[in-house]
This record gives C-alpha cells, structure tokens and sequence, in this order.
C-alpha cells in the first residue's frame, strides 16, 4: 500500500510506497541484462507478457490477441505503483497529515527490441511511442482523482532504471507536484504583469540570441535553459502556445519524435551511452484553465553527484555554463566559436 505523508513545516508531500523496494529482487538484477540468458528472464520482452500485468493499452499492427507477442509497443500497471486507485481512506493527524495516494502508475515499453534505444530507433518509432504517451496522458487526465499526468523516462540504473529494457513510466497524481506548482505560480505572476506567457518570452528571446539554442525545427526549439541546474540540461519547448501536453497534434507529434531523438543522439554522440532523465512538465488536469502556462520537456543527463549541498538547501551547483553546454552539443566549439 501506498500513501502520501506531508512535511508539515514545510509543506511538502512525500510519497511512501513501500512495495517499490521489491522491484530489484522480483526482477533480478537491474540495468544489467546483456546476456542471451538475461534476456530472457526480462519481463518486458515479447513471450514474457505473463510476467507483467495485464496491459491496458498495445499497439498490434496485425490485430493479435492482448497480452502476447506481436506488439509495437504495450502499456500495463506497473507491478510496483507508487499511486494506484482503489487505495483505503487514511486517517489524519493535525501534527501528522496524509492521505491516500490514489492515483495511477503505468508503464510503457517503448520497444519489442530489448536493445533499442530512443536515440537510435527508427523516427516512426519513436513518434508512435509519443502517440501513446499522448493517448495515455487524456486516459488518465479523465480520473476524478488525478491532478497531474506525470510521464518520465529514467535509462541507466545511475539514473534511477531497475530494468534495461527502454521504457518510460506515467504516474497519475493526486496532486499538484511542488516544481509544478512553482513553475505555476512563476508564469501566473509574469502573466499577469506582462500580459504575455513567459515561456514564449523566453523562445522568442532564445531565437534571437541563438546562444543557448541546440536545435530547432518548425513545431519545437531545444535550449539549455538560462539557469540550468545541472551540466548539458536541455529543454524541449513548443514555439507555439499551448498548456498541456494533450494539445499537441499529429504534425507536431511527428516533429516532436525528430527532436527528442536528436537531442538523445547528441548525448551519445558526446558522451556515450550516459544515463539520462527526462520528464514532461505539464498544466493541471483539474479541470481549470491554465492559459499561462506551458508545457514542455526537461531532459538531464547523469554526469554529477547530488550532494550534501543540493539535498540541504534544495540549490543546484552547475559546473558548466549552459552557454558552454550548449556549444559543445551543437559541435559549435569544434568550428571555432569558442567556449566560455
């Protein structure tokens, strides 16, 4: 059983899901199957779908049976969920709060190859993994007891995967995250003494000083954010408006697929296979309007070491600018425009 605990000093909401630790020991050892024998012990592999629970969405291009072999890419539960519906009402003390982490947690193979990688796959592929990142997001925004549709993908133990096989995970949350509700507060406060969302500020200014700019095409920019918090961190922003991440359409989605893989290939291209994060930060699924808002994806390669510093103070210690960051990405320090 999961449930949320709250800091009543500071605020903040903890989730404790205490069945996730059994994740390494139900599926052996983690991030680490490279083996013919490793492989087919892993559960997300086509022919081990018993292994897995019962999937709730799967891609077949020809029309096979659920829960076999045949498809592109499959979506189930996940085994260990830190939110899940159902969840029995818990009681709450002044000094004490919590509540039931009533909510989902799905997850999404992106893949029947347990080798591939978003970085390298086909770019049909990886547009109709985020053609079901798209659909699972409005399934889940439809729950009375979501307030978020949280999706990440973590590739590398280093980066938080117990299972080499490229997936990435939805969580539908009860609440609203704290980062979410900054972000939030931050663009509502601009919104509203400049009339403008700062989002598209911030895009409009990128494409002018081309500084920080690692790529573009018609529908996205890819930046290192001004004040990014960790080394190579990269943003995927729409160039035009839009709150949350369900509004994308078809022509973006596609033009979206080509800069996500881009941005992966250059991480390898520089440093090899590094394990990475991502996430889509994204409106509220509440039911409000959040017109100052914008969506977009944060991308953080695992190149340093959380510390004593960034666990106290929540402040991040960056040790490349993201000038630099984003010259060498683009190749432009190679072609003689020089670091900072």
């Amino acid at each position: 059983m999961a449930e949320l605990r709250q800091d009543i000093v500071t605020g903040s909401w903890v989730d404790v899901a205490t069945d996730r630790a059994l994740r390494p020991t139900d599926f052996g050892k983690p991030c680490e199957m490279t083996t013919p024998d490793d492989i087919e012990k892993c559960p997300f592999c086509p022919g081990h779908e018993i292994m897995t629970p019962l999937e709730v969405l799967a891609i077949r291009p020809n029309d096979g049976e659920p829960n076999t072999p045949g498809w592109q890419v499959r979506v189930f539960p996940n085994k260990f969920p830190a939110f899940q519906s159902g969840e029995p009402t818990l009681e709450s003390e002044p000094l004490f709060p919590r509540r039931t982490a009533d909510g989902s947690h799905e997850v999404i193979i992106h893949s029947p190859d347990h080798n591939a990688r978003l970085a390298t796959m086909p770019p049909d592929e990886v547009e109709l993994v985020l053609r079901v990142y798209r659909h699972r997001y409005r399934a889940n925004a439809e729950d009375a007891h979501v307030r978020c549709v949280h999706i990440i993908l973590n590739s590398g133990r280093e980066a938080g995967a117990s299972l080499e096989h490229s997936h990435s995970q939805l969580f539908g949350v009860p609440l609203v995250p704290p980062l979410l509700q900054q972000e939030l507060a931050g663009a509502s406060w601009y919104h509203t003494r400049q009339g403008k969302c700062v989002f598209c500020r911030m895009i409009s200014s990128e494409m002018d000083m081309l500084r920080r700019v690692v790529a573009k095409n018609r529908s996205f920019v890819a930046i290192t954010p001004f004040a990014s918090k960790l080394p190579f961190e990269v943003w995927i922003v729409p160039r035009t408006h839009q709150e949350s991440f369900d509004m994308i359409d078809d022509t973006q989605l596609e033009e979206f697929a080509l800069m996500l893989r881009d941005i992966l290939g250059l991480y390898n291209d520089r440093f090899g296979d590094v394990p990475f994060n991502y996430y889509i930060h994204s409106a509220p699924t509440d039911g409000s309007e959040y017109p100052y808002y914008h969506w977009h994806l944060e991308l953080i390669p695992k190149l340093t070491t959380m510390g004593g510093f960034e666990l106290g103070t929540s402040m991040w210690i960056n040790v490349t600018t993201p000038e630099h960051a984003a010259d060498l990405l683009t190749g432009r320090i190679e072609k003689g425009m020089g670091a900072l």
